[in-house]
């Protein structure tokens, strides 16, 4: 994954740097119903390695790996969903009296317990180096 950010502050081996996240939908010229009458983007600041010495106001390239970002996106989407399906089995065969109801309580019970875990693996895994978005260059207007 690449962006082209600004840099906003330079923290030494880290910068803060500014970068407008777009939705699909921003690069859109048509009005559909799935956008609205808005095409907007969002700005955001992240803290990223500086290897480089990047300094304020410089134009940057950052970039994490594309393994990186599958394994990230596997995780925050594949967990919550194996915890929804697995809750609801579990949820009617342990409580067979119950039925649907104790299946959809364990689903949700599940999928709640899912997003902690979601929550811990982010914590450990954004402590690597890998998983954790670098500038590459200056790039020039």
């Amino acid at each position: 994954m690449e962006e082209i950010g600004i840099v906003l502050e330079n923290k030494g081996e880290e910068a803060l740097v500014r970068i407008t996240r777009h939705s699909l939908c921003s690069r859109c010229s048509n009005r559909c119903q799935l956008a609205g009458n808005t095409h907007e983007s969002t700005e955001m600041q992240i803290s990223v390695k500086n290897p480089i010495g990047a300094g304020k106001g410089d134009r940057v390239r950052i970039e994490m790996g594309e393994q990186s970002l599958v394994i990230a996106s596997l995780i925050i989407y594949l967990i919550p969903l194996i915890g929804l399906i697995a809750g609801y089995f579990a949820g009617i065969n342990l409580f067979p009296a119950a039925g649907e109801v104790a299946g959809i309580v364990a689903a949700l019970l599940f999928l709640a317990l899912s997003f902690f875990l979601v929550n811990r693996i982010d914590k450990l895994l954004g402590k690597k180096q890998k998983y954790q978005p670098v500038i590459k260059a200056i790039v020039k207007e």
